[in-house]
């Protein structure tokens, strides 16, 4: 799954682009998280920051809590796999709103029994996942 949140008129600015995957949680918790970030994720000199990490992993589970009245509807586990971020135009919230952005799309996927799409703010549903960073060829 791929989450797009990117608002750049504004000041400041937000920018989040993550990949994920998602799944039923394997420990009975209703909510896992997982960090497999690749450690260059995507530049060697600067990995995703802990609260941005932190953020994305909130947003998610308040996003799907909010249906379930303090529960996750779903127990689900969420590996997040690649990200990128802006040192200008990122920030926790703007993590944070593309976790709850991903967390509407699962429950969507749940509901709808299909696969994922593109989701968050200005997310292009009409086109393919973009390939992540880290397995892109540098040139």
């Amino acid at each position: 799954m791929f989450v797009r949140n990117v608002l750049q008129t504004a000041c400041p600015g937000y920018f989040a682009l993550v990949w994920l995957d998602a799944g039923p949680a394997l420990s009975g918790a209703d909510f896992e998280f997982v960090d497999d970030l690749p450690a260059t994720c995507p530049r060697p000199d600067a990995p995703l920051p802990e609260a941005f990490r932190n953020a994305f992993a909130e947003g998610v589970r308040v996003g799907l809590e909010a249906r379930g009245k303090g529960r996750s509807v779903h127990a689900t586990r969420i590996v997040l796999r690649d990200a990128l971020w802006s040192e200008i135009d990122s920030n926790p919230w703007s993590f944070e709103v593309a976790g709850r952005y991903a967390a509407t799309e699962v429950l969507a996927c749940v509901r709808e029994d299909r696969a994922p799409r593109q989701a968050g703010r200005n997310a292009r549903t009409d086109r393919p996942i973009p390939p992540m960073p880290s397995t892109r060829t540098r040139g």
